[in-house]
Formats: structure tokens, sequence, C-alpha cells
């Protein structure tokens, strides 16, 4: 069954920060950045349940060639996918257990 991907408003700010600061490394690390993040994505929608808990209902889905990290619920009875953080790896698991 196919799940709808919701982003809470503040990931957009995790996923702002994150592409200004690798396009102030290199204009196109932003733009890989940006569509390794949206592969991710993609992927969490398609297999939701292939990454394990990490806190109570908290999955975490890895990005490929950058250290972030995807925290998103799964909501059965609503059967969507809530996408609560894209935070770099070296985060506190703290700031995203404050969105809940």
């Amino acid at each position: 069954m196919k799940y709808a991907l919701k982003l809470l408003p503040i990931v957009y700010k995790d996923l702002q920060k994150a592409k200004k600061w690798y396009t102030t490394i290199n204009a196109d690390l932003g733009e890989d950045f940006k569509n390794k993040i949206n592969q991710e994505f993609e992927y969490i929608n398609q297999y939701p349940k292939q990454y394990q808990k990490k806190h109570l209902d908290i999955r975490q889905g890895f990005v490929s060639r950058f250290p972030y990290t995807i925290y998103y619920i799964i909501e059965e009875n609503k059967k969507t996918i809530l996408i609560i953080g894209v935070l770099a790896q070296k985060q506190s698991f703290e700031k995203i257990a404050k969105r809940m």
C-alpha cells in the first residue's frame, strides 16, 4: 500500500539550512544534496518499514553520500509517512524528541 508523504514545516527549514551550507562549499554539491534527500524520501515512501525504530515509533533513514538522517513516523490509520526531521548525524536526537 502506498503512503502519502508529509513533512512538518520545520523540516523545510532543516533542508534549507543544510542545502545552503553545501551550496556555500559548491553549488553542485547543494544540488546533489537535494537530489539525494529526494531519493531517500522516495525510498522511504516505497519501503516505509525498511528502517528500524529508533525511539518509540520514530524511524530513521540515512541519506547516501551525506551524513544526514531522516526521522519519520508511519501513521497507519492515515496511511501517511510523517517526516519530522532531517538532521546532520552529529546533531542530538533530543532535537527530534522535542518535536513530538
